[in-house]
């Protein structure tokens, strides 16, 4: 496994305890059931053997194979866990119904019309809702990733077909809504 094709779900943030536990800060691709999967991997391409975990707050407290006392933990510190791209069109890859955001990076969005809204740049997610970031007419433009506005699409390439309420797309320049607009 390449790191160009690595897709991350946590950072490895500290150590927890004497015992070899770390703190995982969820990603925005995190996905808990990836945790127990065979498709785990660290960044560096070994096998992430994940052995238990429990929720602490928005992370989770994560033992892993081979990793036993608080100095193992400590040096694991910093570590990505992910998956390979490749594999999320397994067949048993544990994804969500909904799909995991890292899909939408790059993709160029068109409008149910066929028009060109621009590509991709950036995926954030808030609570539960994942936007889709791209820049239009030299502003950022965020789109939900959610029905009806985006299309069902579980690949991995090919355009984003989104059918966008009124004045989602269009840019902002009225008085107040821009920075330093109302000054």
């Amino acid at each position: 496994m390449t790191t160009e094709g690595f897709v991350p779900i946590a950072e490895v943030v500290k150590a927890v305890g004497l015992r070899g536990e770390v703190k995982l800060y969820p990603l925005v691709d995190f996905h808990g059931e990836l945790l127990g999967s065979r498709y785990l991997h660290w960044r560096d391409g070994a096998a992430a053997d994940f052995e238990r975990g429990r929720a602490s707050g928005d992370c989770v407290v994560a033992k892993f194979a081979g990793c036993d006392t608080r100095e193992d933990a400590e040096a694991m510190v910093g570590r990505e866990l992910g998956f390979a791209r490749e594999d999320y069109l397994a067949e048993d890859f544990p994804r969500p119904p909904e799909g995991l955001p890292f899909r939408y990076l790059g993709r160029t969005v068109v409008t149910t019309a066929g028009e060109t809204v621009g590509t991709v740049d950036e995926v954030r997610r808030y609570a539960v809702q994942v936007l889709l970031v791209l820049q239009r007419e030299g502003r950022e433009v965020l789109i939900p990733a959610v029905a009806p506005i985006l299309r069902p699409d579980a690949g991995l390439d090919g355009p984003l077909v989104v059918d966008p309420p009124a004045g989602l797309l269009e840019v902002a320049d009225a008085p107040g809504l821009v920075d330093g607009a109302d000054d």
